[in-house]
């Protein structure tokens, strides 16, 4: 166990150097890392990390597509992955105590407009009244910024862990997190993993759902729009569909069930179309509609009976139309899938962390479940009890996004103060 004087100097320690915290995250978010093109920012993570000397061992890797294709976690993607590494960090201990992995992914989704942002670019960086912008600055460079801090912390104290502490820096967890299951490949295995996702300060999430995209293919009769009141407009059609699937979901809403999520979310266990297109040309009928969108499940649930439920709900509903019984849609399974995961509450790491982070910020944090995330892989394939908990802060995924950066401050000391409860620290020469 760590004493109360190695602590103070931990929380000390972040407290004179959050600037540097705050200059490092920034530099993070001015880059960017759209998929396929992370391989700057996993640069600027080594550079970081290289700054430590001899205290850390680094494995630099490109993930094995072949290796992840045939693992059954694996989420089909358009690029592979060459050119772009996972980067991860090890501070081996000093022996006697718990490892621990401090996760973290470098991947960002589309940013729109550049126009539309408030500083005329996804990729500013700015710090204005407390808060750190850009794409990518919530979800997740601020995490993957306090687990590398944890590291240079450490180095800069002259302090060493009893067991082995670990930060993965990953690619491609946007589109599914192989870049997370390419580290398990690897032998990544830890007594408790942290993957600081934007979860927010005020709950600990130890599940996560499972979710797949689909597709519907409505047929019509394409023709001039001089003959609309003759022809059957796949659109129209699709529309109807679209009120279908929303009553489905508001079903499902009321039936899907448990405990980690009742109460805890606005919406349990999301289903809706977020996509539709149709038609080549304003004036001609389209000869078809496609519409995607995602379906989820919760823990305890079987995401491939899920989708089968849901598949037999569309065929009875199109029974009840005439059209629709003559000309069936098609259903399709595409692209982002996932297992749902949870884990025991009881569990001593989940335990430990909801002690350790209750006691420093002096109320009950409760155990809830997230949305969709590579908690899974970790828990199901990685043999590995793991929480997510990490600062947040707004517009996640939209123009604007940012993080509250006194949420990045709170997570590092609530971090350094797990890291030696569990993970154990012995004083060393610096």
């Amino acid at each position: 166990m760590a004493t109360e004087k190695q602590k103070k100097l931990l929380h000390s320690y972040i407290d004179k150097n959050k600037d540097y915290l705050l200059d490092m995250l920034r530099r993070f978010v001015r880059l960017p890392s759209l998929e396929g093109d992370e391989a700057p920012m996993q640069q600027a993570v080594v550079d970081e990390l290289n700054k430590m000397g001899a205290s850390l061992t680094l494995d630099v890797f490109e993930p094995d597509i072949t290796l992840l294709k045939a693992h059954p976690a694996y989420v089909p993607v358009e690029l592979d992955y060459a050119g772009r590494p996972n980067v991860v960090a090890t501070r081996r201990g000093a022996g006697g105590g718990k490892s621990l992995i401090l996760n973290g992914h470098v991947d960002v989704v589309p940013t729109g407009r550049d126009e539309l942002w408030k500083h005329k670019t996804p990729w500013s960086g700015a710090y204005e009244d407390g808060r750190v912008y850009g794409r990518g600055a919530c979800d997740m460079k601020a995490g993957l910024a306090v687990n590398i801090f944890m590291l240079k912390m450490l180095n800069e104290l002259g302090l060493s862990t009893l067991g082995d502490l670990t930060v993965e820096s990953v690619v491609d967890e946007e589109t599914g997190g192989n870049g997370t299951l390419a580290c398990v490949l690897r032998g990544y295995r830890a007594d408790g993993m942290i993957y600081t996702e934007p979860s927010g300060l005020e709950e600990i999430n130890i599940s996560n759902r499972g979710a797949q995209y689909f597709r519907i293919i409505v047929e019509g009769q394409e023709g001039g729009t001089e003959y609309a009141h003759e022809l059957i407009n796949p659109i129209d059609k699709a529309f109807e569909l679209m009120q279908a699937v929303r009553a489905y979901s508001i079903y499902r809403e009321a039936a899907a069930s448990h405990p980690l999520y009742d109460g805890f979310h606005s919406t349990k266990v999301p289903l809706a179309i977020a996509k539709i297109r149709a038609g080549e040309w304003p004036s001609t009928i389209a000869g078809e509609c496609v519409m995607e969108g995602t379906i989820e499940c919760l823990p305890g649930e079987d995401i491939h009976e899920v989708k089968e439920a849901f598949r037999q709900y569309l065929v009875k509903w199109c029974e009840k139309d005439s059209w629709l019984k003559e000309h069936p849609i098609r259903l399709e399974w595409f692209g982002l899938w996932f297992e749902a995961a949870d884990q025991d509450p009881q569990a001593p790491f989940i335990q430990a962390f909801k002690s350790s982070a209750s006691g420093y910020r002096g109320k009950n944090l409760p155990l809830v479940g997230a949305g969709g995330c590579d908690l899974r892989i970790s828990i199901l394939y990685g043999d590995t009890p793991s929480i997510m908990f990490g600062p947040s802060g707004g517009l996640i995924h939209s123009t604007d996004e940012y993080v509250e950066f006194f949420e990045v401050v709170e997570c590092a000391h609530i971090l350094a103060e797990f890291i030696a409860d569990w993970c154990g620290l012995a004083e060393e020469t610096a």
